[in-house]
């Protein structure tokens, strides 16, 4: 889960209100060393959240690039060997070519030949002798057609080549990029830590607790309104399939491995890797990223009808899939599993559904 304010500074205002409250500290009229550290707390953990949310972005576009490298892979090989083929398809039609250019011309060329036709005695033999030259002709015509025909494959596909090198460069780029931003997210929200003194950095801690306490509060008490009313309505509860759980079994076994953002295992995992290759072990297949894995994905599931095994995902624009950047598998009771972010490890969590944008039943 990232580290998110809860609806921004102002949120975050009321919770500093609320540990000051609970401390049992008055108001001053005036700021005083503790209030102003509080402050600084709370601004703290609002740039933190937002360098985090920024991170998680980029590394999604990271493993967009990332996998859209990957199958570019085989279309490539694929595309060299059309171009060889073609190649040589050129190569043996020219071979044939001047082998028979080579022959009319020790033959006198094509005058040459129907000249030597029409010497002869015999008129039936001659119309026989005129088609046969007029056959070999129209064959040399074919061949060069053909010739002409290979080469134009040939170019083709040697600019399918380039175009793919081309995209080759692009994506290798953008996933450059993406790195970078990721990089320069995290090193922005350290750096910010690291400038805040001990008691800054000791309140901003405490204020995060208790947003993420009271997310999973809230989370909690929707989840159960919703699962209430689909009960209500007729839904029977359910423990989750034969498929989902073995997704589970095996995610359950990476638990305690370090998130890092573009990880695929086995020893390390981003949000989305660690979701793709569960259900890769339990017989599904789905895509790299959170935001693909979402539109994949045909059944998408009430939040009062979530089952173990479904996916949960996670956006910055509720009405947009293209933004999902979250993606973790729900385990039941309001539990998910997950790799949260940079500095984390795979874990049990409880749900939070602050920027939730919906679930998904992969099988």
């Amino acid at each position: 889960m990232i580290r998110r304010a809860l609806a921004g500074v102002a949120a975050s205002g009321l919770v500093v209100s609320a540990l000051l409250a609970s401390s049992g500290a008055a108001m001053p009229a005036a700021a005083d060393p503790l209030s102003d550290a509080k402050a600084q707390a709370a601004s703290l953990q609002h740039q933190v959240a937002q360098l985090q949310l920024q991170a998680e972005q980029a590394s999604e576009r990271y493993d967009n690039a990332e996998a859209a490298l990957g199958t570019l892979v085989g279309e490539q090989r694929a595309a060299q060997e059309q171009l060889a083929a073609a190649q040589s398809v050129v190569a043996n039609n020219r071979a044939v070519i001047d082998e028979r250019a080579r022959a009319l011309y020790m033959s006198g060329g094509s005058f040459g030949l129907y000249t030597s036709v029409l010497q002869g005695n015999d008129p039936t033999m001659v119309m026989a002798a005129l088609h046969d030259v007029q056959s070999q002709l129209n064959v040399d015509k074919v061949a060069l057609a053909s010739v002409d025909a290979a080469s134009k494959q040939a170019a083709a596909a040697q600019a399918h080549v380039d175009a793919l090198l081309q995209r080759q460069n692009d994506l290798m780029a953008q996933a450059a990029t993406a790195a970078n931003d990721v990089d320069t997210a995290l090193a922005k929200s350290q750096a910010a830590l690291s400038d805040a003194n001990n008691q800054v950095r000791t309140i901003e801690a405490q204020i995060q607790a208790q947003l993420d306490a009271e997310n999973a509060a809230r989370a909690a008490a929707q989840l159960a309104a919703a699962r209430q009313a689909a009960l209500q309505a007729g839904f029977l509860d359910g423990v989750g399939s034969a498929v989902a759980q073995a997704a589970i079994s095996a995610a359950s076994t990476q638990l305690g491995k370090p998130y890092v953002y573009g990880g695929s295992g086995p020893d390390v995992w981003d949000c989305s890797g660690l979701t793709q290759w569960a259900y890769r072990q339990a017989g599904v297949n789905l895509p790299r990223t959170a935001a693909e894995q979402y539109v994949a994905i045909a059944a998408k599931v009430p939040l009062g009808e979530l089952e173990p095994g479904d996916l949960l995902f996670w956006a910055t624009d509720l009405s947009n899939p293209a933004t999902i950047h979250h993606v973790a598998i729900y385990l039941g009771n309001g539990q998910m599993l997950a790799a949260p972010h940079t500095g984390t490890v795979v874990q049990v969590q409880p749900v939070y559904l602050d920027g939730y944008f919906g679930a998904a039943r992969p099988g």
